[in-house]
Protein backbone atom coordinates (compact mmCIF):
# COMPACT_ATOMS: atom_id res chain seq x y z
CA UNK A 1 0.00 0.00 0.00
CA UNK A 2 1.17 3.53 -0.80
CA UNK A 3 1.07 5.67 2.34
CA UNK A 4 0.14 9.33 2.63
CA UNK A 5 2.93 11.55 3.96
CA UNK A 6 1.87 13.58 6.98
CA UNK A 7 2.39 15.75 9.07
CA UNK A 8 3.38 18.87 7.13
CA UNK A 9 4.14 22.50 7.84
CA UNK A 10 1.24 24.88 7.29
CA UNK A 11 1.39 27.31 4.37
CA UNK A 12 0.33 29.95 6.95
CA UNK A 13 3.33 29.19 9.15
CA UNK A 14 4.11 32.91 9.60
CA UNK A 15 0.95 33.51 11.64
CA UNK A 16 -0.13 30.01 12.65
CA UNK A 17 -0.20 28.86 16.28
CA UNK A 18 -0.29 25.18 15.24
CA UNK A 19 2.04 25.06 12.22
CA UNK A 20 2.48 21.28 12.40
CA UNK A 21 -0.71 20.06 10.76
CA UNK A 22 -1.76 16.46 10.27
CA UNK A 23 -4.18 14.51 8.06
CA UNK A 24 -5.00 10.83 8.36
CA UNK A 25 -6.00 10.45 4.72
CA UNK A 26 -4.83 11.82 1.38
CA UNK A 27 -8.38 12.71 0.39
CA UNK A 28 -11.72 13.68 1.87
CA UNK A 29 -15.00 11.86 1.30
CA UNK A 30 -16.97 15.08 1.73
CA UNK A 31 -17.66 17.23 -1.33
CA UNK A 32 -17.80 20.86 -0.17
CA UNK A 33 -18.07 23.37 -3.00
CA UNK A 34 -15.89 25.93 -1.24
CA UNK A 35 -13.06 23.55 -0.27
CA UNK A 36 -9.66 25.24 -0.70
CA UNK A 37 -7.84 21.90 -0.79
CA UNK A 38 -9.57 21.11 -4.07
CA UNK A 39 -7.06 23.53 -5.49
CA UNK A 40 -4.12 22.73 -3.21
CA UNK A 41 -4.35 19.00 -3.78
CA UNK A 42 -6.31 18.68 -7.00
CA UNK A 43 -3.45 19.79 -9.23
CA UNK A 44 -0.64 18.24 -11.21
CA UNK A 45 -0.26 14.48 -11.11
CA UNK A 46 -2.54 14.22 -8.08
CA UNK A 47 -5.52 15.88 -9.77
CA UNK A 48 -7.22 12.81 -11.20
CA UNK A 49 -6.68 10.81 -8.00
CA UNK A 50 -8.11 13.63 -5.91
CA UNK A 51 -11.20 14.23 -8.02
CA UNK A 52 -11.82 10.47 -8.28
CA UNK A 53 -11.70 10.28 -4.47
CA UNK A 54 -8.84 7.79 -4.40
CA UNK A 55 -7.28 7.66 -0.95
CA UNK A 56 -4.18 6.56 0.89
CA UNK A 57 -3.87 6.57 4.70
CA UNK A 58 -0.83 7.49 6.74
CA UNK A 59 1.50 4.78 7.98
CA UNK A 60 0.30 4.40 11.58
CA UNK A 61 3.47 2.63 12.72
CA UNK A 62 5.61 5.42 11.27
CA UNK A 63 3.57 8.07 13.12
CA UNK A 64 3.92 6.18 16.38
CA UNK A 65 7.69 6.06 15.94
CA UNK A 66 7.77 9.81 15.27
CA UNK A 67 6.12 10.53 18.61
CA UNK A 68 7.85 7.86 20.72
CA UNK A 69 11.34 8.56 19.39
CA UNK A 70 11.25 11.99 17.73
CA UNK A 71 15.02 12.50 17.64
CA UNK A 72 15.41 9.43 15.44
CA UNK A 73 12.20 9.47 13.41
CA UNK A 74 10.53 12.90 13.44
CA UNK A 75 13.11 14.91 11.51
CA UNK A 76 12.02 18.56 11.20
CA UNK A 77 9.17 17.97 13.65
CA UNK A 78 11.32 16.56 16.46
CA UNK A 79 11.49 19.71 18.60
CA UNK A 80 7.81 20.48 18.07
CA UNK A 81 6.88 16.99 19.30
CA UNK A 82 9.36 16.92 22.18
CA UNK A 83 7.99 20.24 23.43
CA UNK A 84 4.50 18.73 23.18
CA UNK A 85 3.08 21.57 21.11
CA UNK A 86 -0.55 21.18 20.04
CA UNK A 87 -0.93 19.39 16.71
CA UNK A 88 -3.66 20.53 14.32
CA UNK A 89 -5.48 17.45 13.02
CA UNK A 90 -7.58 17.95 9.88
CA UNK A 91 -6.04 20.48 7.52
CA UNK A 92 -6.67 19.19 3.99
CA UNK A 93 -9.11 16.37 4.78
CA UNK A 94 -11.48 15.26 7.53
CA UNK A 95 -10.10 12.64 9.90
CA UNK A 96 -13.61 11.42 10.80
CA UNK A 97 -15.10 11.22 7.29
CA UNK A 98 -16.33 8.21 5.34
CA UNK A 99 -12.80 6.93 4.78
CA UNK A 100 -12.34 6.66 8.53
CA UNK A 101 -15.43 4.48 8.76
CA UNK A 102 -13.83 2.16 6.22
CA UNK A 103 -10.21 2.12 7.38
CA UNK A 104 -10.24 3.21 11.06
CA UNK A 105 -6.73 4.69 11.02
CA UNK A 106 -7.77 7.75 13.05
CA UNK A 107 -9.10 5.42 15.76
CA UNK A 108 -5.78 3.56 15.88
CA UNK A 109 -3.93 6.82 16.30
CA UNK A 110 -6.37 8.19 18.89
CA UNK A 111 -5.64 5.16 21.07
CA UNK A 112 -1.93 5.86 20.75
CA UNK A 113 -2.19 9.60 21.37
CA UNK A 114 -4.31 8.97 24.46
CA UNK A 115 -1.62 6.63 25.79
CA UNK A 116 1.02 9.35 25.47
CA UNK A 117 -1.43 12.12 26.45
CA UNK A 118 -0.52 14.26 23.44
CA UNK A 119 -2.37 17.61 22.91
CA UNK A 120 -4.52 17.73 19.78
CA UNK A 121 -6.88 20.12 18.02
CA UNK A 122 -9.34 18.61 15.55
CA UNK A 123 -11.22 20.25 12.66
CA UNK A 124 -14.20 18.27 11.44
CA UNK A 125 -17.68 18.26 9.94
CA UNK A 126 -18.39 14.67 10.94
CA UNK A 127 -20.73 13.69 13.75
CA UNK A 128 -21.01 9.88 13.81
CA UNK A 129 -17.87 9.42 15.93
CA UNK A 130 -19.54 11.34 18.79
CA UNK A 131 -22.12 8.52 18.94
CA UNK A 132 -19.57 5.73 18.66
CA UNK A 133 -18.33 4.50 22.04
CA UNK A 134 -14.99 3.37 20.58
CA UNK A 135 -14.19 7.04 19.98
CA UNK A 136 -16.05 8.69 22.85
CA UNK A 137 -14.46 6.37 25.39
CA UNK A 138 -11.11 7.82 24.30
CA UNK A 139 -12.34 11.41 24.15
CA UNK A 140 -14.00 11.56 27.57
CA UNK A 141 -11.77 13.19 30.14
CA UNK A 142 -9.06 14.03 27.59
CA UNK A 143 -8.63 17.66 28.61
CA UNK A 144 -5.99 18.48 26.00
CA UNK A 145 -8.09 17.48 22.97
CA UNK A 146 -10.08 20.33 21.43
CA UNK A 147 -12.72 19.85 18.72
CA UNK A 148 -13.68 22.45 16.12
CA UNK A 149 -16.91 21.76 14.24
CA UNK A 150 -17.39 23.56 10.92
CA UNK A 151 -20.88 24.93 10.32
CA UNK A 152 -21.49 27.81 7.90
CA UNK A 153 -25.28 28.12 7.99
CA UNK A 154 -28.40 26.85 9.76
CA UNK A 155 -30.17 26.63 6.40
CA UNK A 156 -30.28 22.87 5.92
CA UNK A 157 -31.37 23.08 2.28
CA UNK A 158 -28.40 25.27 1.32
CA UNK A 159 -26.00 23.23 3.44
CA UNK A 160 -27.14 20.02 1.73
CA UNK A 161 -26.27 21.45 -1.69
CA UNK A 162 -23.00 23.16 -0.77
CA UNK A 163 -21.59 20.51 1.59
CA UNK A 164 -22.27 17.24 -0.16
CA UNK A 165 -22.14 14.18 2.06
CA UNK A 166 -21.85 16.26 5.24
CA UNK A 167 -24.23 15.81 8.21
CA UNK A 168 -26.88 18.51 8.62
CA UNK A 169 -26.10 21.64 10.64
CA UNK A 170 -28.45 20.40 13.37
CA UNK A 171 -26.57 17.10 13.64
CA UNK A 172 -23.30 19.01 13.91
CA UNK A 173 -24.76 21.12 16.71
CA UNK A 174 -25.75 17.87 18.43
CA UNK A 175 -22.13 16.72 18.08
CA UNK A 176 -20.90 19.97 19.64
CA UNK A 177 -23.19 19.30 22.60
CA UNK A 178 -21.92 15.73 23.03
CA UNK A 179 -18.28 16.85 22.97
CA UNK A 180 -19.03 19.77 25.30
CA UNK A 181 -20.40 17.31 27.86
CA UNK A 182 -17.57 14.79 27.45
CA UNK A 183 -15.19 16.58 29.84
CA UNK A 184 -12.62 16.92 27.05
CA UNK A 185 -10.75 20.03 25.92
CA UNK A 186 -13.80 21.89 24.69
CA UNK A 187 -15.83 22.42 21.52
CA UNK A 188 -15.42 25.35 19.14
CA UNK A 189 -17.80 26.58 16.45
CA UNK A 190 -15.80 26.96 13.26
CA UNK A 191 -17.86 29.38 11.14
CA UNK A 192 -15.52 29.02 8.20
CA UNK A 193 -15.86 29.92 5.46
CA UNK A 194 -18.29 32.75 6.14
CA UNK A 195 -20.11 33.24 2.82
CA UNK A 196 -22.16 36.41 2.43
CA UNK A 197 -25.58 35.33 1.19
CA UNK A 198 -25.25 31.81 2.60
CA UNK A 199 -24.07 32.44 6.16
CA UNK A 200 -25.59 35.87 6.67
CA UNK A 201 -29.28 35.06 7.11
CA UNK A 202 -28.64 32.73 10.08
CA UNK A 203 -25.13 33.34 11.40
CA UNK A 204 -26.09 35.07 14.65
CA UNK A 205 -28.70 32.41 15.46
CA UNK A 206 -26.05 29.76 14.69
CA UNK A 207 -23.54 31.31 17.09
CA UNK A 208 -26.11 31.65 19.85
CA UNK A 209 -27.29 28.06 19.41
CA UNK A 210 -23.72 26.74 19.41
CA UNK A 211 -23.18 28.62 22.68
CA UNK A 212 -26.35 27.07 24.07
CA UNK A 213 -24.99 23.64 23.14
CA UNK A 214 -21.74 24.25 25.03
CA UNK A 215 -19.31 25.71 22.48
CA UNK A 216 -16.86 27.94 24.32
CA UNK A 217 -15.30 29.69 21.31
CA UNK A 218 -16.04 30.90 17.79
CA UNK A 219 -13.45 30.96 15.01
CA UNK A 220 -14.49 32.62 11.76
CA UNK A 221 -12.94 33.39 8.38
CA UNK A 222 -14.51 34.80 5.24
CA UNK A 223 -14.68 32.81 2.04
CA UNK A 224 -11.82 33.48 -0.36
CA UNK A 225 -11.90 32.79 -4.10
CA UNK A 226 -8.98 30.97 -5.67
CA UNK A 227 -9.47 31.93 -9.31
CA UNK A 228 -6.97 29.31 -10.51
CA UNK A 229 -9.17 26.49 -9.24
CA UNK A 230 -11.10 25.04 -12.15
CA UNK A 231 -13.27 23.04 -9.75
CA UNK A 232 -14.31 26.17 -7.86
CA UNK A 233 -15.09 27.96 -11.12
CA UNK A 234 -17.50 25.16 -11.99
CA UNK A 235 -19.28 25.58 -8.66
CA UNK A 236 -19.51 29.38 -8.70
CA UNK A 237 -22.80 29.62 -10.68
CA UNK A 238 -24.56 27.39 -8.14
CA UNK A 239 -23.02 29.26 -5.20
CA UNK A 240 -24.16 32.53 -6.76
CA UNK A 241 -27.67 31.15 -7.16
CA UNK A 242 -27.77 30.16 -3.49
CA UNK A 243 -26.41 33.57 -2.44
CA UNK A 244 -28.93 35.43 -4.58
CA UNK A 245 -26.30 37.48 -6.41
CA UNK A 246 -23.18 37.07 -8.57
CA UNK A 247 -20.63 35.96 -6.00
CA UNK A 248 -17.64 36.20 -8.34
CA UNK A 249 -18.60 39.75 -9.32
CA UNK A 250 -18.76 40.72 -5.63
CA UNK A 251 -15.28 39.35 -4.99
CA UNK A 252 -13.77 40.93 -8.08
CA UNK A 253 -15.23 44.31 -7.14
CA UNK A 254 -14.34 44.34 -3.44
CA UNK A 255 -11.03 42.44 -3.30
CA UNK A 256 -7.57 43.95 -3.20
CA UNK A 257 -5.61 41.17 -4.91
CA UNK A 258 -6.10 39.87 -8.44
CA UNK A 259 -5.51 36.10 -8.25
CA UNK A 260 -6.55 35.00 -4.76
CA UNK A 261 -9.60 37.12 -3.99
CA UNK A 262 -10.12 38.21 -0.37
CA UNK A 263 -12.87 40.73 0.44
CA UNK A 264 -11.68 44.06 1.84
CA UNK A 265 -12.04 45.08 5.48
CA UNK A 266 -14.89 47.52 4.91
CA UNK A 267 -17.19 44.86 3.44
CA UNK A 268 -16.53 42.42 6.28
CA UNK A 269 -16.55 44.88 9.18
CA UNK A 270 -20.32 44.94 9.95
CA UNK A 271 -20.48 41.14 10.22
CA UNK A 272 -17.34 40.94 12.36
CA UNK A 273 -18.67 43.60 14.73
CA UNK A 274 -21.95 41.73 15.23
CA UNK A 275 -20.21 38.40 15.80
CA UNK A 276 -17.80 39.88 18.34
CA UNK A 277 -20.62 41.68 20.16
CA UNK A 278 -22.71 38.51 20.40
CA UNK A 279 -19.75 36.43 21.63
CA UNK A 280 -19.09 39.00 24.34
CA UNK A 281 -22.76 38.88 25.31
CA UNK A 282 -22.96 35.10 25.65
CA UNK A 283 -19.45 34.52 27.00
CA UNK A 284 -17.78 32.84 24.03
CA UNK A 285 -14.16 33.54 23.13
CA UNK A 286 -13.93 35.20 19.70
CA UNK A 287 -11.30 34.51 17.02
CA UNK A 288 -10.78 35.60 13.42
CA UNK A 289 -8.55 33.65 11.05
CA UNK A 290 -8.80 36.34 8.39
CA UNK A 291 -5.71 38.52 8.26
CA UNK A 292 -8.27 41.32 8.52
CA UNK A 293 -9.52 41.76 12.10
CA UNK A 294 -7.10 39.22 13.55
CA UNK A 295 -6.39 41.84 16.20
CA UNK A 296 -9.83 41.00 17.61
CA UNK A 297 -8.77 37.46 18.57
CA UNK A 298 -9.09 36.62 22.26
CA UNK A 299 -5.45 35.48 22.20
CA UNK A 300 -2.78 34.51 19.71
CA UNK A 301 -4.35 31.30 18.39
CA UNK A 302 -6.86 32.22 15.70
CA UNK A 303 -8.19 28.65 15.60
CA UNK A 304 -9.68 29.21 19.04
CA UNK A 305 -7.34 27.49 21.49
CA UNK A 306 -7.42 28.97 25.01
CA UNK A 307 -4.37 31.07 25.99
CA UNK A 308 -3.20 28.43 28.50
CA UNK A 309 -2.65 25.76 25.83
CA UNK A 310 0.83 24.87 24.60
CA UNK A 311 0.65 26.26 21.09
CA UNK A 312 3.44 28.10 19.26
CA UNK A 313 3.86 31.77 20.22
CA UNK A 314 6.46 32.22 17.50
CA UNK A 315 4.17 33.74 14.88
CA UNK A 316 2.71 37.06 13.81
CA UNK A 317 -0.79 36.59 15.21
CA UNK A 318 0.86 36.42 18.63
CA UNK A 319 2.92 39.50 17.75
CA UNK A 320 -0.30 41.32 16.84
CA UNK A 321 -1.81 40.54 20.24
CA UNK A 322 1.34 41.80 21.98
CA UNK A 323 1.33 44.91 19.82
CA UNK A 324 -2.31 45.58 20.66
CA UNK A 325 -1.71 45.09 24.38
CA UNK A 326 1.56 47.03 24.73
CA UNK A 327 1.37 49.43 21.80
CA UNK A 328 4.62 48.07 20.34
CA UNK A 329 6.12 44.68 19.56
CA UNK A 330 9.76 43.62 19.24
CA UNK A 331 10.96 40.59 17.33
CA UNK A 332 12.43 39.35 20.59
CA UNK A 333 8.85 39.00 21.90
CA UNK A 334 8.24 36.05 19.57
CA UNK A 335 11.67 34.82 18.42
CA UNK A 336 12.20 32.17 21.13
CA UNK A 337 9.63 29.77 19.69
CA UNK A 338 10.63 30.62 16.12
CA UNK A 339 14.28 29.78 16.77
CA UNK A 340 13.47 26.61 18.70
CA UNK A 341 10.86 25.17 16.34
CA UNK A 342 12.03 26.17 12.88
CA UNK A 343 15.72 25.38 12.48
CA UNK A 344 15.27 23.44 9.23
CA UNK A 345 15.88 24.54 5.67
CA UNK A 346 13.09 26.69 4.22
CA UNK A 347 13.26 25.08 0.79
CA UNK A 348 13.01 21.59 2.29
CA UNK A 349 10.21 22.27 4.77
CA UNK A 350 7.94 19.23 4.75
CA UNK A 351 4.75 19.90 2.78
CA UNK A 352 5.42 23.64 2.67
CA UNK A 353 4.66 25.34 -0.65
CA UNK A 354 7.88 27.06 -1.71
CA UNK A 355 6.05 28.73 -4.62
CA UNK A 356 8.07 30.02 -7.57
CA UNK A 357 11.58 29.01 -8.63
CA UNK A 358 12.53 32.69 -8.19
CA UNK A 359 11.49 32.55 -4.55
CA UNK A 360 13.29 29.25 -4.02
CA UNK A 361 16.46 30.80 -5.43
CA UNK A 362 16.11 33.90 -3.24
CA UNK A 363 15.82 31.90 -0.01
CA UNK A 364 18.04 28.97 -0.97
CA UNK A 365 19.82 27.57 2.08
CA UNK A 366 17.93 29.81 4.51
CA UNK A 367 16.34 28.24 7.58
CA UNK A 368 12.64 28.71 8.19
CA UNK A 369 13.52 30.71 11.30
CA UNK A 370 15.71 33.03 9.23
CA UNK A 371 12.93 33.32 6.64
CA UNK A 372 10.44 34.44 9.29
CA UNK A 373 12.94 37.02 10.55
CA UNK A 374 13.32 38.21 6.95
CA UNK A 375 9.54 38.63 6.68
CA UNK A 376 9.55 40.67 9.89
CA UNK A 377 12.22 42.99 8.56
CA UNK A 378 10.83 43.42 5.05
CA UNK A 379 7.48 45.20 5.51
CA UNK A 380 6.70 45.20 1.79
CA UNK A 381 6.79 41.39 1.66
CA UNK A 382 3.31 39.89 1.30
CA UNK A 383 3.50 37.92 4.56
CA UNK A 384 5.18 40.60 6.66
CA UNK A 385 3.20 41.83 9.69
CA UNK A 386 2.67 45.17 7.95
CA UNK A 387 1.24 43.72 4.74
CA UNK A 388 -0.53 40.77 6.32
CA UNK A 389 -2.55 42.91 8.74
CA UNK A 390 -2.92 45.84 6.32
CA UNK A 391 -1.09 48.41 8.40
CA UNK A 392 -2.50 47.55 11.83
CA UNK A 393 1.11 46.70 12.72
CA UNK A 394 3.36 49.40 11.29
CA UNK A 395 7.17 49.70 11.47
CA UNK A 396 8.28 52.60 13.65
CA UNK A 397 10.16 55.39 11.90
CA UNK A 398 11.93 58.59 12.90
CA UNK A 399 10.97 62.09 11.78
CA UNK A 400 12.90 61.65 8.54
CA UNK A 401 11.02 58.45 7.74
CA UNK A 402 13.94 56.12 8.49
CA UNK A 403 12.81 52.80 9.94
CA UNK A 404 13.86 52.31 13.55
CA UNK A 405 15.59 49.06 14.51
CA UNK A 406 16.40 47.47 17.84
CA UNK A 407 19.89 46.54 19.02
CA UNK A 408 19.74 43.30 17.01
CA UNK A 409 18.85 45.05 13.77
CA UNK A 410 15.17 44.08 13.78
CA UNK A 411 12.29 46.42 13.03
CA UNK A 412 10.05 47.59 15.86
CA UNK A 413 6.31 47.53 15.12
CA UNK A 414 3.68 49.82 16.60
CA UNK A 415 -0.07 49.29 16.84
CA UNK A 416 -2.17 51.61 14.65
CA UNK A 417 -5.61 51.58 16.21
CA UNK A 418 -7.03 53.82 13.48
CA UNK A 419 -6.63 50.90 11.02
CA UNK A 420 -8.94 48.68 13.08
CA UNK A 421 -12.71 48.78 13.61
Amino acid sequence: MAYYQSPRWSAEIADCSMPMTFDTYSNCSFGCMYCFSQYQRGIGGAKEHYLAKEVNPVNVDKIKKMFTNPDQYAGQFATYIKQRRVMQWGGLSDQFDGFERKYGKTLELLRFFKEIDYPLCFSTKATWFTEDERYMDLIRGQHNWNFKFSIITLDEAKAHIIERGVPTPLKRLDAIERIAHADAGGATLRLRPFIIGVSTPTYLDLIREAGNRGATALSTEFFCVEQRSQTLKEYMPKLSELCGFDLMALYRKYSVAQGYLRLNRKIKAPFIEKMKSLCDEIGMRFYVSDAHFKEMCHNGSCCGLPPTWNYSHGQFCEALQICKSKGVCYYSDIEKDINELHQYEWGKASGFNANSSEKRAQFYGMSMAAYMRWLWNNPQAGQSPYKMFEGVMQPMADEQGNLIKDANGNLIYQYIKERTL
